[in-house]
């Protein structure tokens, strides 16, 4: 090679600060990146603008309010990506996972925990094998199976409020360090647990063939069965996972403790970025949705405006969300 074709080898090149840039620019990634970036700013103005916001006490307090939101929006992703829109039975999984976890509590909290975490599991498995096999609408499959599970916990419970014999303080209370709780941990190792899954598994590219085109995936010979009924399990899992988080933060159980947990873990895996129609966007997403949306409500809350007005920002956000994803689709596109 000549000292030109070198010189000119070099300027045609791509540098590694454009490339990055494509990558965060691209259709796919510019919502979620849009988002990693808001959370930046919006922190960073907080910390200086909004009293309290940046003591030990409150960012202990927003990632309470993350953990269990993040681990429901992590399992609803999968449902996403699968292109089965949502799972609307979480809300009621979670509900009645804290009236489960406040009666099993007395066996101590490891199986206890298990105990739940397995039912959920379960119980989102039968979901998907409705969804799966019996090519149900997904939509109403998880409305149906809402009111069969809550049917379920008002049955078991008497409607009653169930108080746990037994010491959760490890979840409930317990710190990793100093402003660090246990279950922001839980989040974190579910959260990359899946997303690990999703990346770097046979089972987690399925998924994503799958959510892009379910029809091209069955003449692929691709287990697409296996996969919706996989995505729902998991899902169904971190539902009532998150209802032992409830469970133990309230030291008791009820059908309200995190019965609207559908909304959020919605609205998170829509912030996020992951595509709605299925196949576009990463697990890790999600749960950035989730951090975000915390903060937003910490910083509400701070400032002192109403739950209504609370409610009505988070919707707009989800929104706004929701069309520039759309918008940059549309622009991949062309």
């Amino acid at each position: 090679m000549t000292v030109e074709q070198t010189i000119m080898t070099s300027k045609e090149a791509p540098s590694s600060l454009s490339l990055f840039l494509a990558g965060a620019l691209h259709a796919d990634r510019l919502q979620a990146n849009a988002v990693r970036l808001a959370i930046v700013v919006l922190a960073s103005w907080a910390i200086v603008a909004v009293p309290g916001f940046g003591s030990t006490a409150n960012f202990s307090s927003i990632m309470y309010a993350t953990a269990a939101i993040g681990i429901a929006a992590v399992g609803m992703s999968l449902i996403t990506l699968s292109g089965n829109l949502f799972m609307l039975s979480m809300g009621a999984t979670t509900a009645v996972s804290t009236v489960l976890f406040a009666s099993t509590l007395h066996f101590g909290l490891p199986l206890a925990m298990l105990i739940i975490v397995f039912t959920g599991l379960v119980v989102g498995c039968v979901q998907g094998i409705i969804v799966a096999v019996a090519k149900a609408n997904p939509i109403i499959t998880t409305i149906a199976a809402s009111s069969i599970i809550m049917g379920f916990g008002a049955y078991y419970s008497g409607g009653l409020t169930v108080v746990g014999q037994g010491d959760a303080s490890w979840l409930s209370v317990g710190r990793v360090a100093d402003g660090v709780p246990n279950q922001i941990l839980i989040f974190g190792v579910f959260s990359l647990f899946v997303h690990f899954m999703c990346q770097w598994t046979r089972l987690g590219h399925e998924l994503r063939l799958v959510g892009l085109n379910p029809v091209a995936g069955e003449y692929a010979w691709l287990r697409t069965k296996t996969v919706i009924i996989i995505a729902y399990a998991i899902a169904g899992a971190a539902a009532a996972l998150a209802g032992c988080l409830y469970g133990s933060q309230a030291a008791q159980g009820n059908l309200r403790l995190g019965s609207g947990i559908d909304f959020d873990a919605i609205a998170a895996v829509l912030v996020g970025g992951v595509a709605i129609k299925g196949g576009r966007g990463l697990v890790i997403d999600a749960a950035i949705g989730a951090i975000f949306l915390a903060l937003i409500s910490n910083v509400l809350l701070l400032k002192g405006l109403s739950l209504e007005i609370q409610l009505l920002i988070k919707g707009l956000v989800v929104i706004v969300s929701v069309i520039i994803g759309a918008v940059a689709q549309r622009m991949g596109k062309k």
